[in-house]
């Protein structure tokens, strides 16, 4: 039994740390629960809803995630993102994403790291949500 709940632990343990947005200093910025964006503090920011709302704490639509675009509340798109890269809506680079949860801006500089997110909440957090 105590193997059992040690195991629960470090799974637990690990599934917390893989949600971790950081900064480029490796300063911890936020977290990704299935659904909710919450800042350092705890507080939520955000959240993505089953349909790809993304709406702000109070439940204002911010945001529209369809796929590989994004659009803002009005529904004009504002980006992609397309395998690794995320591009604005006139296919201006913006940054990259990297398998590995890296995220670089456009020259190539280390914005942060949201390793075992999916690029698509990476891309919100990093990205769009900060765009609008």
């Amino acid at each position: 039994m105590k193997n059992l709940l040690f195991i629960i632990f470090i799974i637990f343990c690990l599934n917390s740390y893989s949600q971790e947005v950081r900064d480029n200093s490796g300063r911890l910025e936020g977290r990704w629960s299935d659904t909710d964006y919450r800042d350092s503090s705890g507080r939520l920011s955000y959240r993505i809803d089953n349909s790809g709302d993304v709406r702000d704490s109070s439940g204002r639509l911010i945001l529209r995630v369809s796929g590989s675009d994004f659009r803002d509340s009005s529904g004009r798109l504002i980006g992609r993102l397309n395998k690794d890269d995320v591009r604005d809506s006139s296919g201006r680079l913006l940054g990259r994403i990297s398998d590995n949860g890296d995220v670089r801006d456009s020259s190539g500089r280390l914005l942060g790291r949201a390793n075992g997110i999916s690029k698509e909440k990476a891309a919100v957090t990093f990205f769009f949500v900060n765009m609008l």
